[in-house]
């Protein structure tokens, strides 16, 4: 039985490596993101993506956006973006996977950041994305509850720097991991090989 996910986010960085690493094992991949015409923070994108799917195995959550400014220059347009790409868009794909999965159970995977874990060094001009990736976190714990009945796991992964364009727009400086090495991880929470953990957020250090 072929297995399927769905990727967002999956044009770019660790989104890219992650529908690469999910091809390499045989999984049918659907990768969704702005640039392939899908906005993953927009609701009738999202339904009419995931309609046009009859099962799916895994989603894995990746599409972000990062943009640097000051919290007393903040605009609301600009907070509303990356709040909506990272935090809305987890829960409109989570939601209707959600509706896939309900008959044989699945693999939900959030991606994370150390930006969003309680306690770990945080950048200036990142107020939003941090709200995001925070967000993300307490949303798996709450979706692993919700999904237990269903057979539905949900994991969280949250690496910290990692060598994307994303990174090297941002000016963050420093040791990075590789989208590769994430992949692997990703990949591995989406599948069975991690069964039976759910609600997990495991924090990946450059």
């Amino acid at each position: 039985m072929t297995l399927t996910a769905v990727v967002t986010g999956g044009s770019g960085g660790i989104g890219r490596e992650v529908v690469r690493e999910l091809q390499a094992r045989s999984w049918e991949v659907t990768s969704l993101s702005r640039r392939e015409g899908t906005d993953v923070s927009d609701e009738k994108d999202v339904v009419r993506a995931f309609r046009q799917l009859k099962s799916l195995d895994a989603l894995i959550h990746c599409a972000q956006v990062l943009i640097k400014r000051p919290f007393a220059r903040m605009t609301a347009d600009v907070w509303d973006r990356q709040i909506d790409s990272g935090l809305r868009g987890a829960f409109l794909c989570s939601r209707e996977a959600f509706k896939l999965m309900r008959r044989r159970g699945g693999s939900i995977v959030l991606v994370s950041s150390l930006s969003g874990v309680f306690g770990a060094e945080k950048f200036p001009g990142m107020s939003a994305y941090v709200a995001a990736k925070s967000g993300l976190a307490g949303l798996t714990e709450a979706l692993a509850v919700e999904g237990r009945e269903r057979g539905i796991r949900v994991n969280a992964i949250s690496p910290g720097s990692v060598d994307t364009p994303m990174l090297r727009t941002a000016g963050v400086e420093g040791p990075a991991l590789q989208p590769a090495e994430v992949a692997r991880i990703i990949v591995w929470l989406a599948s069975t090989e991690s069964s039976p953990l759910s609600g997990a957020n495991l924090r990946m250090d450059p």
